[in-house]
């Protein structure tokens, strides 16, 4: 019985492999590639403002935060497609609900970006020494 048995285990563990994968849901991929260079378009523009700044004398923390204010339209975008982003993957999420997860996740990238700026000028400041 158990030789009989054996090379139909087998033939089904093969037929489990060939099983078509999951369907993917191709709008979710796209605007998680959106999500991605919108990102990290912000971190570059941030990045620009700390290069363009030549006065190093105001305190670090300042800098950075100028640096992250005059990116404010590129966060506010970034917000506005991650929020999207959420709708698309919980769709009987009320509005608010997607605006707030949205508001948390950038102002965690904003807050890691203001980090990362800080520690930028604060080299640049100990450079110029």
């Amino acid at each position: 019985m158990m030789g009989r048995l054996l090379p139909l285990l087998v033939l089904l563990g093969v037929a489990a492999c060939d099983a078509a994968p999951p369907r993917v849901n191709p709008r979710g991929q796209e605007l998680r590639a959106e999500l991605d260079q919108m990102t990290k378009d912000y971190s570059a523009c941030i990045d620009k403002q700390l290069a363009a700044v030549e006065d190093l004398s105001e305190p670090a923390g300042n800098i950075a935060i100028e640096a992250v204010k005059a990116c404010k339209p590129m966060r506010n975008a970034l917000r506005d497609k991650v929020a999207a982003f959420d709708r698309s993957g919980h769709p009987t999420r009320a509005a608010n609900q997607s605006e707030a997860v949205a508001e948390a996740s950038v102002g965690v990238i904003e807050k890691d970006l203001r980090e990362q700026a800080v520690v930028t000028i604060v080299k640049r400041q100990n450079m110029d020494r």
